[in-house]
């Protein structure tokens, strides 16, 4: 496997980790904190890394399927991000109790992307 490859390969399992960390401890919490929206945030640094050196290292950016849905999926979760910084924030108890029902659609469109890549780069293998 090339490097830049292994690398962003790496890097979309960090993100994994990272995301689904803070989106469960979430979910189960049922409280935004903000140690959640900092494992969100490494979860945006690793994912659009990770997108940038594949992209370099195919060269360009492909329109299929599971590059319209890594866009999409990266695209929540940075608008997920954004919003979570603006709950806490805010501070709103109302708020803070109902943000993990959009943050596990987020995850779910963001892991059909994630798993799409694992399949893409295991049948180029």
């Amino acid at each position: 496997m090339p490097a830049l490859a292994l690398y962003a390969a790496i890097l979309f399992t960090l993100a994994c980790l990272f995301y689904s960390i803070g989106i469960w401890a979430e979910f189960i919490a049922k409280r935004l904190k903000p140690w959640h929206a900092f494992a969100f945030f490494l979860g945006v640094l690793t994912d659009s890394t990770a997108t940038a050196l594949m992209a370099r290292h195919v060269g360009a950016v492909l329109l299929n399927a599971h590059t319209v849905v890594g866009m999409i999926g990266l695209g929540l979760m940075v608008f997920h991000l954004l919003w979570a910084i603006i709950v806490l924030w805010r501070g709103s108890a109302q708020a803070l109790a109902r943000f993990h029902r959009f943050s596990l659609f987020v995850w779910t469109i963001w892991m059909v992307a994630y798993l799409s890549g694992v399949y893409v780069g295991i049948s180029n293998a």
